[in-house]
C-alpha cells in the first residue's frame, strides 16, 4: 500500500503545517506592529496557545468524542481569540479564522454555519470598536471567512484521506473473506463428489478382493481416475478457474453411478442454457448425486430439466433430483427456503441453497412421497441463448440420457 497507505500522515502534516503558517505569519505581522519585546513575547504566548487550541479541535479523534469538556475549550479558544484586542488595539493580529473553523469543526450542522457567519460578521464592529473603519472591518470579516474556510477545508481533507484509507482497507478485507468463502464453498462443492466416489470405490474394491479379485484391477484404475480428476479440480478451485456444464456433469454422474451399480435416468430438456445457470444446475446435480452416494442407499437415480417458457417473468429452468435410498419417515419436508424442520442439513444443502437465492431462484428438499429423496430447484434463464433442437445422446446400459427441444 506504499503511498497510499502513507496519503493520511502525510495530510495530517499538511494540516500541522498550515496551521503553523498561519501561526509564523501571525507572530511576523505583531512583531512589525509592535516594538516592545514584552508585547512580542505576550503576544506570542497567547498565538501559541491559539495554535494549540486550534490544532486540538482538528484531531479526528477529539473530534469524533467530543467530550463534556467540549464548549469549555471552545470558550477558552474565543478568549485568546478576542480579549487580546483589549490590549493591543488595532496592532493585533491573530489566527485568521481559527476559532471559525473550530466551529465547524466541533459544532453540528446546520447551527455551525450560523455561529461562522456569525463569527465572521463580527469582525465588522469589532473593527470599529478598535478604531478602525467599516472597510477595514469588511476586509477583517473577510480574512477571517476565508482563513477560517481553509482551515476547516484541510482538516477535513485530511480526514477524508483517513476515512478512504479505512475504506479500501475494509474492502480489501472483504474481497479475502469472499474468496475463502469461495474457496470453500467450490472445495465442498467440486471435490465432495468426487472424494466421496473414491471413498466408495475403495469400499468396493475391499470387498472384491475376496469376491472377484480379476475386477480389483480393473476397479483400481477406475479409482485412479477420479483420483486424479479430484485433484485436477482441487487445482481449479486454487486458480479460481471452473467451468461446470449441466451436460457434461450429468454423463460423468451417469457413468459413475452405473459403476456403483445405481440405475440412471437423465432426461435434459431444454439445454444448453445460459452459463451461469447451467453452472449452478450443475453443481445442483453433483450436490444431489454426492448426497445419494453419501446418504442413502440409492438403487436408482433420476435427474430431469425442463424449460417453461411461458412463465410471465421469462422462461424457468425446472431441475430435479430423486433418488430411492431415503424413505418418507427419515426426513421431514424441507420448506423453498430450505428453513424447514426436517431438511437435510450440512454445508452442501446451505450451499446450494446460497447459489440459487443468488441466481434469483427456489429450491426444495425432501421425500418425493414415493420412497425416495427430492431435490428441486427452479431457476430464471433470463439472458440465455434460445436452446436450439438437439440429438438424443447415446447413453450407457440401464442409463436414458436425452436432449431435445421439449417443453412444458
Amino acid at each position: 500500500m506504499g503511498e497510499e497507505g502513507n496519503s493520511p500522515r502525510v495530510a495530517r502534516v499538511i494540516v500541522c503545517l498550515v496551521s503553523v503558517g498561519f501561526f509564523v505569519a501571525s507572530v511576523a505581522a505583531t512583531a512589525a506592529n509592535r516594538d516592545g519585546v514584552r508585547d512580542l513575547v505576550v503576544a506570542s504566548v497567547i498565538l501559541t496557545a491559539t495554535l494549540g487550541l486550534h490544532l486540538r479541535h482538528s484531531a479526528r479523534a477529539a473530534v469524533r468524542r467530543r467530550r463534556p469538556w467540549w464548549p469549555w475549550s471552545l470558550v477558552a479558544h474565543a478568549a485568546v481569540t478576542y480579549l487580546p484586542y483589549c490590549f493591543f488595539q488595532d496592532t493585533w493580529v491573530g489566527i485568521p479564522g481559527s476559532l471559525a473553523a473550530a466551529v465547524l469543526l466541533t459544532t453540528p450542522a446546520p447551527q455551525a454555519w450560523v455561529a461562522f457567519a456569525a463569527l465572521a460578521g463580527l469582525q465588522v464592529p469589532l473593527a470599529v470598536a478598535i478604531g478602525e473603519t467599516t472597510g477595514q472591518g469588511l476586509n477583517s470579516a473577510v480574512s477571517h471567512a476565508v482563513g477560517g474556510l481553509a482551515l476547516f477545508g484541510v482538516v477535513r481533507l485530511a480526514d477524508l484521506a483517513e476515512e478512504l484509507q479505512a475504506a479500501r482497507a475494509e474492502l480489501a478485507q472483504r474481497a479475502v473473506d469472499r474468496e475463502r468463502l469461495r474457496f470453500a464453498r467450490d472445495l465442498h462443492d467440486l471435490c465432495g463428489y468426487s472424494l466421496t466416489a473414491v471413498a466408495l470405490h475403495c469400499e468396493g474394491i475391499q470387498r472384491l478382493v475376496r469376491s472377484d479379485p480379476q475386477r480389483v484391477e480393473e476397479e483400481l484404475g477406475r479409482t485412479q481416475d477420479l483420483a486424479r480428476h479430484a485433484l485436477s479440480e482441487v487445482r481449479a478451485v486454487s486458480a479460481g478457474y471452473r467451468v461446470l456444464s449441466l451436460e457434461r456433469e450429468a454423463r460423468s454422474t451417469a457413468a459413475l453411478l452405473k459403476s456403483l451399480g445405481v440405475t440412471v435416468d437423465v432426461r435434459l430438456s431444454g439445454v444448453p442454457l445460459s452459463g451461469p445457470v447451467d453452472e449452478t444446475l450443475a453443481i445442483v446435480v453433483r450436490e444431489g448425486v454426492t448426497n445419494a452416494l453419501r446418504h442413502s442407499k440409492a438403487r436408482h437415480c433420476a435427474i430431469r430439466l425442463t424449460v417453461d417458457e411461458g412463465h410471465p417473468g421469462g422462461g424457468r429452468a425446472h431441475l430435479e433430483v430423486t433418488n430411492d435410498g431415503v424413505g418418507p419417515g427419515d426426513v421431514a419436508v424441507d420448506r423453498e427456503d430450505g428453513t424447514g424442520p426436517g431438511g437435510l442439513g450440512g454445508s452442501g444443502l446451505r450451499n446450494l441453497r446460497e447459489r440459487v437465492a443468488e441466481r434469483g431462484g427456489r429450491i426444495s428438499t425432501g421425500p418425493d412421497g414415493e420412497g425416495g429423496f427430492r431435490i428441486a430447484v427452479t431457476l430464471p434463464c433470463a439472458g440465455q441463448d434460445p436452446p436450439g433442437a438437439a440429438a438424443p445422446v447415446p447413453a450407457s446400459s440401464g442409463t436414458v440420457l436425452r436432449q431435445g427441444s421439449g417443453r412444458r
